[in-house]
């Protein structure tokens, strides 16, 4: 009897075939892992690359991608490796340096001469408008660059100018590619290939371009600290001494409680601050009535509120002397461990200026205050 011979089923292959060709793939890559990268012919390096006239297309690069991540994925030892070369390409790519096909990186050798930093001589008529229109940048990169607080230049001026959007940055004592990358919020592969960092590496005093960096606004050269005006006022009647006093608004009002209605004080005034501060802060210990008026007379107009000798945050502190027989008050913000309490009030230091302040702890008896 004749065996009938069995046609081949592909279709039975057919749900396991992709199962096949990733372990295939997988094997490869595990090779491709356990190469000895000390060995040049095994290197995959992106000097390699260049030394061969390696020919770069999207397709490629695509498929760098694709290696990349699986060797990620898979935790390979030659991992890092294939990232950065993916990292590297990508970016060169980007920036136009593979426009002839061959993968090429900047010759960036000589720090002063690098492609993308030019040291430009100002001549006569021109202005840093002028210079920053020339080269597609803004006033603000070149003035950092040059560490210059406005555009005011002269002819024959050497300046550092950056080639495209970016600045210049001189690099200081303790600088890494990572922490210039964050000050500067930029790509950390970008500023290792544009100053060919990997051959040259980062040097102190050394000048690089760090392409679309922006300097942090208090290392700016035209950063001006802002100045905390402080009184020195150490008595108001008999109330205290005020110590570490500070400006916190000058011509303060709100527009939403003006007098009379529903604010009983003048704007300007003690009054109108602490009635105002004890109707909208959250450590108010509650809005108070319309019995205010001057100063001297809360302790008697609030009395239905409490009134005692003993500080609490979000209270009225209250004087009735001082203030030319008119009185003062104040709000009690904070109380320290020592038992000195954080203060604001308003025209202590002038009309419709508000100011914070310590009062220690051997004057704070000398107030009332509504709770």
């Amino acid at each position: 009897m004749t065996r009938k011979k069995r046609k081949f089923d592909f279709r039975r292959f057919k749900g396991v075939l992709p199962y096949f060709i990733t372990g295939f793939v997988t094997l490869i890559l595990v090779f491709v892992g356990s190469m000895d990268k000390n060995n040049p012919e095994m290197n995959l390096s992106l000097d390699a690359f260049v030394a061969s006239h390696y020919k770069i297309s999207v397709d490629q690069l695509s498929e760098l991608y694709v290696v990349a991540d699986l060797s990620d994925a898979m935790s390979l030892a030659s991992a890092p490796e294939v990232a950065s070369n993916y990292v590297v390409t990508q970016t060169l790519y980007d920036a136009g340096q593979t426009g002839s096909g061959r993968l090429e990186k900047p010759n960036l050798t000589d720090v002063e001469g690098r492609e993308w930093i030019i040291t430009y001589t100002v001549g006569e008529g021109e202005t840093m408008d002028s210079i920053a229109n020339k080269y597609g940048v803004s006033t603000d990169q070149i003035r950092w660059s040059n560490g210059l607080k406005n555009t005011d230049i002269s002819a024959g001026m050497m300046l550092y100018v950056p080639k495209e959007s970016g600045i210049i940055y001189t690099v200081k004592s303790g600088d890494t590619v990572e922490s210039i990358a964050e000050k500067l919020s930029a790509n950390i592969a970008e500023i290792t290939i544009f100053n060919d960092l990997d051959v040259v590496g980062l040097a102190e005093g050394s000048r690089i371009f760090v392409k679309n960096g922006s300097l942090p606004v208090k290392e700016r050269p035209e950063y001006v600290p802002p100045v905390r005006t402080v009184y020195t006022y150490t008595y108001l009647g008999d109330s205290s001494t005020r110590q570490n006093v500070q400006v916190i608004a000058t011509g303060f009002y709100d527009a939403n409680y003006p007098y009379p209605n529903p604010n009983p004080g003048a704007p300007g005034w003690c009054t109108w601050y602490a009635w105002w501060w004890r109707a909208t802060s959250p450590l108010s210990l509650g809005v108070l009535g319309h019995e205010g008026r001057n100063a001297n007379t809360w302790q008697y107009n609030y009395a239905y509120r409490g009134v005692g000798r003993t500080p609490q945050v979000g209270a009225v502190f209250q004087s009735p002397y001082g203030g030319g027989g008119y009185g003062h008050v104040g709000v009690v913000v904070g109380i320290n461990d020592d038992g000195s309490i954080v203060v604001r009030e308003m025209n202590y230091a002038g009309r419709y200026v508000v100011t914070e302040a310590t009062i220690p702890a051997t004057y704070t008896g000398n107030f009332n205050y509504i709770y």
